[in-house]
């Protein structure tokens, strides 16, 4: 971003593994909780990108910022690690501003029953009104979901019990591309995988930010097929074709140390170098907080 020039988007993580929660003293640098990306737009929109764990902490943080605007919640699907902190995000139990929630996913069941279910017995202990504090709206997904000046796009992910690839713009065009859990399988050279990854391609391209699903080591993909994610060097490899400005390494293995992770970095810096790429690539933590 030129000096002087305001930010299209600030982002900040919150929640960065996958799978399920992974406290301890192996996962400290890149955090243990699950996916939750806050964007904010130049307009002050609020957009949430998933309600993992880590939204209980963006929930505490949004109780002292004093801003009232409504809060929208997109999730990219409705896999338990997606969705397991909403219970736990504050302004819904306080009601301090409207919060509004729709999903990506492309299921034909209505998202409503499945938010009632998260938020009542037994999932949930009961308490008075919270189900009618959240406004839940299905996404026509034939046509992006507007936010004030943002719009969100999304593409059908390849994960199992389906899943998507969301696309944030505003007035200037693509801005950030989210993609948690999704197989990009380039070991399929079948017609149908390599003509999802041209239209994936497609849909990101020269986007300035990919936050995209790093799970895997290359050595782990063999036994994972079918599993709906993809390694950090796949990864690289979708962002380098796209002319992605910035990848970010997400959705990491609940069992990655933080070691590992900088090594998968260091080897996904190492690929991009070598194909003459000016990607730069990071690992997502808890706390990076990025400009577009």
């Amino acid at each position: 971003m030129p000096s002087g020039v305001p930010p299209r988007f600030r982002i900040r993580f919150w929640g960065t593994r996958g799978t399920c929660p992974s406290p301890g003293p192996r996962t400290v640098r890149y955090g243990g909780n699950t996916p939750c990306v806050e964007l904010r737009a130049a307009d002050g929109g609020l957009l949430i990108l998933d309600a993992g764990t880590g939204i209980r902490a963006l929930g505490a943080h949004l109780m002292s910022d004093g801003d009232d605007r409504t809060a929208h919640i997109f999730l990219s699907h409705r896999h338990s690690d997606h969705v397991l902190g909403l219970s736990h995000f504050a302004p819904l139990i306080t009601q301090t501003r409207a919060i509004e929630i729709c999903c990506g996913d492309g299921e034909s069941a209505s998202l409503q029953p499945f938010v009632d279910a998260l938020l009542s017995p037994p999932m949930f202990p009961y308490v008075d009104g919270i189900r009618s504090r959240l406004d839940v709206c299905d996404w026509d997904l034939s046509s992006a979901r507007e936010v004030g000046t943002s719009r969100v796009h999304r593409f059908a992910a390849q994960h199992p019990g389906e899943a998507a690839v969301l696309r944030i713009d505003d007035a200037h065009g693509p801005a950030v591309a989210y993609a948690p859990d999704n197989e990009l399988a380039y070991a399929d050279e079948s017609e149908a995988a390599e003509a999802w990854r041209v239209r994936l391609t497609a849909f990101l391209r020269d986007v300035p930010v990919l936050i995209h699903d790093a799970t895997y080591l290359e050595s782990e993909l063999p036994k994972h097929v079918g599993w709906g994610h993809s390694s950090s060097l796949e990864a690289t490899r979708l962002a380098i074709a796209c002319g992605a400005g910035m990848l970010v390494l997400f959705h990491h293995h609940p069992d990655r140390d933080d070691d590992t992770i900088e090594r998968m970095v260091e080897e996904s810096r190492a690929m991009a170098a070598a194909a003459g790429s000016a990607l730069r690539v990071l690992a997502a933590w808890e706390g990076l907080a990025l400009t577009v």
